[in-house]
């Protein structure tokens, strides 16, 4: 979803209330991210604030089990024209950065994608660490026996495989470890 910023400047009090209601490509989502979001345009450029939800599903990093999780998440962007950061940064000498400071710039004549800007929220509020909860089952259990079993089947396979013969290059290291071979 597309707003061009000259339609946007053009509505009597350059705001746009819109409800969001979209499937995004790539966010590992169960249901659409739905919302709502107020986009308002100003002299020095625009804002885009709200709330979206969606629901997640993710596999828990300890038991590798899927689970799902709410995501409710506040949308607040500041895009900034190229012309007003151009003219500020010319009495910019030395200064302390603030909140307010951290703006993306954007053409005066451009559009602004509402798709993007909710999957970078949505992309950045999406835990790194997935835990299911404090329920957790644990690790899958290590069954000792089973794993040593299937380690000497496939050493055993292996041998099966392997030929006896030594490549002719390497004959000699055979003489710098002579008991190697008696065992």
């Amino acid at each position: 979803m597309k707003i061009s910023l000259e339609d946007l400047r053009a509505l009597p009090q350059r705001r746009l209330k819109l409800d969001f209601n979209e499937t995004l490509a790539d966010l590992q989502t169960v249901k659409p991210v739905i919302g709502e979001l107020l986009i308002a345009a100003d002299i020095s450029g625009v804002r885009v604030v709200g709330r979206v939800a969606s629901l997640l599903k993710l596999t828990c990093h300890t038991c590798l089990k899927p689970f799902f999780k709410t995501l409710n998440l506040d949308v607040d962007e500041r895009f900034v024209y190229e012309d007003y950061l151009n003219e500020g940064e010319r009495d910019l000498i030395q200064k302390e950065l603030l909140n307010d400071d951290f703006v993306e710039s954007i053409r005066y004549e451009d559009k602004l994608d509402i798709s993007d800007i909710v999957y970078q929220a949505v992309t950045l509020a999406t835990p790194v660490y997935c835990s299911c909860g404090s329920d957790c089952s644990g690790p899958p259990a290590y069954d000792k026996q089973s794993a040593d079993k299937q380690q000497a089947k496939s050493q055993s396979s292996d041998a099966l495989n392997r030929t006896d013969a030594i490549d002719p290059r390497w004959k000699n290291l055979k003489t710098l470890f002579p008991s190697e071979e008696s065992r």
